[in-house]
């Protein structure tokens, strides 16, 4: 019997091994006051440590979410005070324009046909590698194109003494805003009446090459010079109390039947010499370099000392009467030729030339 109780004891104490053991396992070595403890006041302990570990950390995870909260806060009250204060800004410079006097269409570069090349190649920050830079204007870029977008369309656009007009390729006219323009030489501003779109202050490199201040949209003339020349007739006709009023004069079964008309306001007299605009429309559709359009208006110079004509500037439309979009023009300066003593030209001469 007393083997049995030894064989007990060293069992308990066996027990209480294994249990101190898994204490030890779990929550690391016993310190000085849990020898000798009871194994289940130490899993106690134990217990109560882990759950006090817990509580401190779910206490530090809400005051980290509390701390990031306060900070978003703060960045989007500051981004706001910003926006606020640009747009303020914005609303500024465009009241400044408003209260200058507008640009006249016969003073304004702007007026006719560009082509948006979106953005163009900002300068990287100083100090950046090359593929950072190359990342920073990919990203800004992005953004600027959507900008420039929302200005010009992608393409061609119109400026008119009225707003902006997209072209499509097939000649499709879509009006994009009403606008007012201020300024002149070498900067233009657009002024949108829509308002969503802000305004814009272009600066001018040459006739043909125009840039949007700040954020870079370019522009590039369509057709370069002679264009610009086209544009600048139309708005000069325009300036001077719309299009001009054309009177007929002759009709012709060629080019699939065509009708003639003379400008007598555009007559221009000096000296011996007459100017004199003329438009001819055509019944079916024409063609030039796989561009179609349905009427041309010419400029012609007269000598009305002796009975001959030049032509100085051809433009051709895409609509009827001078309507619809120039579709191309160009200066041309043409050799001396008599009018004869009837005809198209022989009137054309007369008309001009009795007019003092």
């Amino acid at each position: 019997m007393h083997a049995t109780l030894v064989v007990t004891r060293i069992a308990a104490g066996a027990a209480l091994a294994l249990a101190a053991l898994a204490v030890v396992a779990q929550n690391g070595p016993l310190t000085t006051e849990q020898i000798g403890k009871d194994p289940s006041a130490i899993r106690q302990d134990a217990e109560r440590q882990q759950a006090q570990d817990r509580a401190q950390q779910q206490q530090q995870q809400r005051s980290q979410q509390a701390a990031d909260q306060q900070w978003n806060d703060t960045t989007q009250r500051i981004q706001q005070q910003r926006a606020a204060s640009d747009q303020a800004q914005h609303e500024a410079v465009r009241r400044m324009w408003q209260q200058r006097p507008p640009l006249a269409p016969e003073h304004n570069p702007l007026l006719g046909r560009w082509e948006s090349l979106g953005a163009g190649q900002r300068k990287a920050a100083a100090g950046l590698p090359p593929e950072m830079a190359q990342l920073a204007n990919a990203i800004i870029g992005n953004v600027v194109s959507g900008v420039c977008d929302s200005m010009f369309g992608r393409g061609t656009v119109e400026f008119r003494p009225q707003g902006a007009v997209a072209i499509g390729r097939d000649g499709h006219e879509r009006p994009m805003y009403r606008a007012e323009y201020r300024g002149g030489g070498s900067r233009v501003v657009v002024l949108p009446q829509a308002a969503a779109v802000m305004y814009m202050i272009i600066d001018f490199d040459g006739a043909d090459h125009a840039t949007v201040e700040t954020v870079g949209c370019a522009l590039a003339r369509s057709g370069g010079a002679a264009v610009a020349k086209a544009a600048s007739v139309e708005t000069s006709l325009a300036a001077g109390g719309g299009a001009p009023q054309w009177t007929h004069v002759a009709s012709s079964p060629k080019n699939g039947g065509m009708d003639m008309y003379v400008s007598i306001a555009s007559i221009r007299r000096a000296g011996d010499k007459t100017r004199m605009l003329d438009l001819i429309d055509f019944k079916t559709r024409q063609s030039f370099e796989g561009k179609p359009f349905l009427s041309a208006r010419n400029e012609l110079e007269f000598d009305c000392a002796t009975p001959r004509q030049r032509m100085l500037g051809s433009t051709g439309f895409s609509g009827h009467m001078g309507a619809g979009t120039v579709v191309a023009s160009s200066e041309i300066d043409g050799p001396w030729q008599a009018v004869g003593s009837s005809g198209p030209g022989f009137d054309h001469w007369q008309t001009a030339c009795k007019q003092r």
